[in-house]
């Protein structure tokens, strides 16, 4: 059973030891059905102008939950994909020009729409598309 603990700690090994959110973590810990076990979590911790708010993508056995912080002690309705609609997910260079060596994590739905994290740094981009890709092995 996970804990604001255990996903703190998850949260700080793929997010440069930085603190997340008090209230996506306690969103996050009310959104989990029982049995279900987080495998990955990161986050965007700087509220500069580029990125945004905070934000927070975590990978469970059982989907992909994309939050955005929406200021002290609230949190935006997240946003989850459900690993069934899940058909490829893939690390793409971001832009048309190789000008930069950054990346984004880039998930294929059945529906044939494909969902872009660009907030996400190339540290954390390998590490979740292999929780995503384990995920899907786990209920395949």
């Amino acid at each position: 059973m996970e804990s604001a603990e255990s996903i703190v700690e998850l949260y700080r090994e793929h997010t440069q030891h930085n603190e997340p959110s008090e209230e996506l973590v306690a969103q996050l810990l009310s959104l989990l059905h029982p049995g279900e076990d987080v495998l990955f979590t990161c986050g965007w911790t700087d509220m500069s102008e580029k990125w945004g708010p905070l934000a927070q993508l975590t990978v469970t056995t059982r989907r992909i939950v994309d939050q955005q912080w929406a200021g002290p002690g609230a949190s935006a309705q997240p946003r989850a994909i459900a690993l069934r609609d899940v058909r490829a997910v893939a690390d793409r260079p971001r832009g048309e020009q190789a000008l930069f060596s950054t990346h984004a994590l880039v998930v294929a739905l059945a529906d044939g729409t494909t969902l872009h994290w660009e907030h996400l740094t190339n540290h954390q981009i390998e590490p979740a598309a292999a929780a995503i890709e384990a995920a899907l092995a786990g209920i395949g």
